[in-house]
């Protein structure tokens, strides 16, 4: 399927864009994570929509990876998710998010004065449930989580050839990242963990998918349940041999889970 890009504006000094692919339906809109990008959903992507009435929208967000993340001296994930959103030559029916991503799906789903969809797709958030106090046990939890994650993503961008190299050589490719991304990256997604337990999810209308794998603790065991309580409108799945990238890793069969999903949203279906 081929992209290309449909709308570009900058958000206090950061750059925001939207790429599209083929379809002629209701927009389904991805959401990258941090240190990704947004041509990391077009397998994913074009798998889901093929032979379907949607058209996939993927943005380009400032927590792309690259970035400086100066933007979190200035401004929030759901805010420039929204100003995103708003280059879209067609409203959003469903929104698709990863990781971060998806985390600032859910920070827009809480607001009050949320864009209208049909429903959303979460994969891999995280939550915090209200019982897990703000400590520094949580804070060296989280920082080795982050730093994992992070790992994951650069040996995932590395492909065969991250397989072939040294072990060493890549551990020295992911310190680098590490040192790039620096402390203001996981200070934001700290913050944006730390305040899910104060989102109001019980005021949350619109159908969302929670999907994640047991090899990722992000959203693992009493979490996922947490989120469940929190979060009447939404329905989860862990999936038992998937990771923190198990939409790339098994993109046939989380796409035909989240392909169920929306044939049960009041929007056109997928054929």
């Amino acid at each position: 399927m081929t992209w290309y890009p449909v709308g570009e504006t900058e958000h206090d000094g950061e750059r925001l864009a939207v790429h599209r692919g083929a379809g002629s339906g209701p927009a389904l809109v991805f959401v990258h994570g941090l240190e990704d990008s947004w041509q990391t959903w077009r397998p994913f992507a074009n798998e889901l929509t093929a032979g379907s009435r949607w058209t996939p929208y993927a943005l380009d967000l400032p927590w792309r990876a690259g970035a400086d993340y100066g933007w979190v001296h200035r401004t929030g994930p759901s805010v420039l998710l929204r100003r995103a959103l708003e280059l879209l030559p067609q409203p959003p029916a469903v929104l698709v998010g990863h990781s971060f991503g998806a985390n600032g799906v859910l920070e827009l789903l809480a607001a009050t004065d949320r864009p209208p969809v049909a429903g959303a797709v979460l994969l891999a958030p995280y939550f915090r449930p209200s019982d897990d106090p703000v400590t520094w046990q949580l804070f060296e939890r989280e920082l080795a989580r982050f730093r994992g994650v992070i790992g994951e993503g650069v040996r995932r961008r590395m492909g065969e050839r991250g397989r072939t190299l040294p072990t060493d050589l890549v551990g020295t490719v992911v310190a680098k990242a590490l040192d790039r991304v620096g402390p203001l990256g996981f200070v934001a997604l700290l913050r944006q963990f730390v305040t899910t337990a104060d989102l109001d999810l019980s005021a949350v209308r619109e159908p969302t998918l929670v999907l994640s794998g047991a090899l990722d603790p992000a959203l693992a065991g009493p979490r996922a349940d947490a989120l469940l309580r929190a979060m009447p409108s939404a329905t989860a799945h862990t999936r038992p041999d998937g990771g923190h990238f198990c939409h790339l890793e098994q993109v046939t069969e989380v796409a035909g889970e989240v392909r169920r999903f929306l044939a049960t949203l009041p929007v056109p279906t997928l054929v």
